[in-house]
């Protein structure tokens, strides 16, 4: 497989699941009204969502690795269509909230067996390279789905951003039929033994992927924190949907200015380094947050500039941190990539579902959690970048 084909098929794996996360946002105040619920109960489809989106992780990687890559891979996005195509049909909020979780186990695959590809066929520089590539291109699902879903909504009804999805992912299943060759090795298999999930422990035990995997949760966390209750901040400021889809285009910009300057960056600084210059955008960001909501400054640039700080560390330390938890010392890339996406998910959709659930919604929420996940990520990656430091001057003396 080219370097080019690798890097598409990668992209659209990692782009459909959040796509289908992010599209309808736009369109959940006028999706709470149909349904007759209150506000507060739209973000919880996020977070069910996110939930059966990071339970079905663990099981991707061990079955990509007893039945190989493109097969597992094959059967999930089936299940992300019909999951899809069930959504747009859903007559009322719970049906629509099961088949969203239909849809989060066919997302699910792309994620993990996406990392796994990446992992089969690159070492960790390469990867993280990749990954610098990628991440850019996906970041952009995130950002455009909600302005692409704004005007679906508008002109067709928010029914219709669920079909556009389920096309999405029909695309994507033809590439990777075309496109993907197996890259399960052939040993990958036996080195589970009889339980496919017994790497899970020997991952779970390298203090490496347990650093690199926290930076990463707490990067998600505040990234779905703003994305579940931005929709009603915009809305409360008196924007349309259509206009508050493109309020996240500059969130945008900021992954990708920061993918590009991070790539640059890797033949120079050391890779933990440029982990942590991105964490400090993420504290200074959240630190913005709330100094913002204490001077009771209420406008849109009181929420997009702070958040664009945040997206500066999404687009650097998201990425490298992903890459080191899968390629570090424990050796199994499958079943990493299915831990990393569990708990990354996993904590998003708690993350999310929690400060809607006491909190409620506004811009309050995000001055009191985004700052939190932000000191998580410096304590979580600091003291390993300092003692790498540390032995490196010694090792210089």
């Amino acid at each position: 497989m080219s370097n080019f084909s690798l890097i598409l098929v990668v992209s659209m794996l990692s782009a459909f699941g959040l796509i289908a996360s992010d599209v309808y946002l736009p369109a959940m105040p006028d999706m709470a009204h149909e349904f007759h619920v209150g506000a507060w109960q739209m973000p919880q489809t996020v977070s069910a969502y996110l939930i059966a989106l990071a339970v079905t992780q663990l099981f991707y990687g061990p079955l990509s690795d007893r039945w190989g890559r493109k097969p597992v891979l094959s059967f999930g996005i089936l299940l992300y269509i019909a999951g899809s195509i069930g959504c747009a049909h859903a007559g009322g909020f719970t049906s629509f909230l099961g088949w969203r979780m239909l849809e989060a186990l066919g997302a699910a695959s792309g994620l993990v067996i996406g990392r796994a590809i990446i992992a089969d066929t690159c070492d960790k520089k390469t990867s993280a390279k990749v990954y610098s590539i990628v991440y850019p291109l996906v970041s952009l699902s995130p950002a455009l789905a909600p302005a692409v879903g704004g005007y679906l909504a508008v002109w067709f009804g928010w029914r219709a951003d669920f079909l556009f999805v389920a096309g999405f992912g029909a695309v994507a299943f033809c590439l990777v039929q075309f496109l993907l060759k197996e890259t399960k090795a052939a040993t990958v298999e036996s080195r589970g033994g009889i339980n496919p999930f017994a790497g899970f422990f020997a991952v779970l035990m390298d203090r490496a992927f347990v650093r690199y995997t926290v930076v990463v949760c707490a990067i998600y966390c505040s990234w779905f924190v703003y994305l579940t209750q931005s929709p009603f901040i915009f809305s409360g400021l008196g924007f349309s949907e259509t206009q508050s889809g493109w309020l996240y285009l500059p969130l945008t910009a900021g992954i990708i200015l920061a993918n590009v300057v991070s790539r640059r960056l890797l033949d120079r600084i050391s890779y933990d380094g440029i982990v942590v210059i991105g964490v400090a955008c993420f504290v200074s960001g959240g630190l913005a947050f709330v100094a913002l909501e204490l001077l009771h400054v209420k406008s849109v640039f009181a929420i997009v500039l702070p958040m664009f700080l945040i997206s500066l560390s999404n687009g650097s330390s998201l990425s490298l941190a992903v890459s080191g938890a899968i390629a570090s010392e424990h050796g199994r890339a499958a079943s990493a990539s299915g831990l990393v996406g569990f708990f990354q998910i996993g904590s998003a959709s708690l993350a999310a579902a929690t400060s809607s659930g006491l909190l409620g919604t506004g811009s309050h929420v995000l001055a009191a959690a985004l700052p939190l996940f932000a000191f998580v990520a410096a304590f979580a990656i600091v003291p390993r970048w300092h003692a790498a430091r540390k032995r490196l001057v010694l090792q210089r003396g």
